[in-house]
């Protein structure tokens, strides 16, 4: 049995692995980064930790347009470890998060994702209600993030 974080970003609910997710801020200050791409919103010191935070929902689709009320309210930190933040961020999102308890199913409709989602999703995980989210690998997730970065 599987433990992730549910978040909702834009469109999407993913699930991002426990191992992985380490904590939710609600409050937080973004400074602006100069040059960066739309979806990295700046960057926040979280206990000390300077992370890029990051808009899952305009990188995986940039066309799809995001209201102001689905706009997100909080971040979740992702890869702090003890040893320190080198591939951590903070992703945003919008409504509270749930924990999902699951088994990884398969997913039959990967071809109707966005290409960049479609490159870091393992799978799905349902809730308890029976709503699907898009497992997240996290390696991956970094990976093209730091890609992307690359050739700015």
């Amino acid at each position: 049995m599987k433990l992730a974080q549910g978040i909702i970003c834009g469109p999407w609910a993913l699930a991002i692995s426990f191992d992985w997710a380490s904590q939710i801020v609600e409050r937080f200050e973004l400074s602006a980064i100069p040059k960066a791409p739309g979806w990295l919103m700046g960057s926040a010191n979280v206990e000390g930790n300077i992370l890029p935070v990051v808009d899952l929902a305009l990188y995986f689709s940039p066309e799809i347009p995001i209201s102001t009320a689905q706009r997100q309210q909080r971040i979740l930190v992702a890869g702090v470890t003890k040893a320190g933040a080198e591939d951590a961020l903070a992703l945003l999102f919008s409504g509270l998060p749930q924990q999902l308890s699951y088994e990884t199913e398969a997913m039959t409709y990967s071809q109707a994702l966005p290409l960049k989602l479609r490159e870091v999703c393992e799978g799905v995980a349902l809730n308890i209600g029976g709503q699907n989210y898009l497992e997240i690998n996290a390696r991956k997730l970094v990976a093209a993030l730091s890609d992307e970065l690359a050739v700015l």
